[in-house]
C-alpha cells in the first residue's frame, strides 16, 4: 500500500501530572475540550496528519503519564523521539519549578539531537497565574529552546507550538540528509584538485633538503 506521507515524526508531551497535557493533545488531534479527563495511566498517542511545504507529514503524539509511579514506563519512550514538549501550568508553581527534572530526564533518555520546546499551558486562568510569561521566556533562553503560552481551554497557541516544532524536526532532517548525500560534482572538483596541490608542496620539500 502506498505511504499517504513523506515524514513520520514521533513527539512526546512530558510535564507534571495536572498540567494539561492531555487537553494539549486532544485540542490538536480532535480539536476539543474536555473537562473530565482523568489522569492518563502509562502511555497514550494520537496521530495526526500535517501539511508543511508541500510535504505530508504524520505526527505520532505520546501522552505520558506525570506520577512518579510510571515513570519507568514513560521514559523508555524519550529514545525514538524526535521533538519532545515540556509542558507546564502557569497557574501552578511547582510545575514551572519540576521543568528542570523533566529537562534531566530528557538529557538522561533521549537522543542527544532531539528538539525541545516548552510550553506554559492554562494561559486563560489569568487570575490564578503563579507564573508570569517572562519567567517562562527566561527558562527557556536558559536551555535554548522555544517558548509559547498555550491554552487548550481557549485554543491559543495549541496548532502554532505543534507545528512549530514539527518544522524545526522536518529542517533539521533536511539537514543532515544534505550533510550525508553531498552534490557529487563538488566532491569530484575536490579530488580533481588534490594531486594537482600536493607536487608543489612536496617539491618545495625536496629544494629545502
Amino acid at each position: 500500500m502506498a505511504k499517504t506521507y513523506d515524514y513520520l515524526f514521533k513527539l512526546l508531551l512530558i510535564g507534571d501530572s495536572g498540567v494539561g497535557k492531555t487537553c494539549v493533545l486532544f485540542r490538536f488531534s480532535e480539536d476539543a475540550f474536555n473537562t473530565t479527563f482523568i489522569s492518563t495511566i502509562g502511555i497514550d498517542f494520537k496521530i495526526r496528519t500535517i501539511e508543511l511545504d508541500g510535504k505530508k507529514i504524520k505526527l505520532q503524539i505520546w501522552d505520558t503519564a506525570g506520577q512518579e509511579r510510571f515513570r519507568t514506563i514513560t521514559t523508555a519512550y524519550y529514545r525514538g523521539a524526535m521533538g519532545i514538549m515540556l509542558v507546564y501550568d502557569v497557574t501552578n508553581e511547582k510545575s514551572f519549578e519540576n521543568i528542570k527534572n523533566w529537562i534531566r530526564n530528557i538529557e538522561e533518555n533521549a537522543s542527544a539531537d532531539v528538539e525541545k520546546m516548552l510550553l506554559g499551558n492554562k494561559c486563560e486562568l489569568s487570575d490564578r497565574r503563579q507564573v508570569s510569561k517572562e519567567r517562562g521566556e527566561q527558562l527557556a533562553v536558559e536551555y535554548g529552546i522555544k517558548f509559547m503560552e498555550t491554552s487548550a481551554k481557549s485554543s491559543i497557541n495549541v496548532e502554532e507550538a505543534f507545528y512549530t516544532l514539527a518544522r524545526d524536526i522536518k529542517a533539521k532532517m533536511e539537514k543532515k540528509l544534505e550533510a550525508s548525500n553531498p552534490p557529487k560534482s563538488g566532491g569530484n572538483q575536490l579530488k580533481a584538485s588534490e594531486p594537482a596541490r600536493k607536487p608543489p608542496n612536496w617539491l618545495a620539500r625536496c629544494t629545502i633538503l
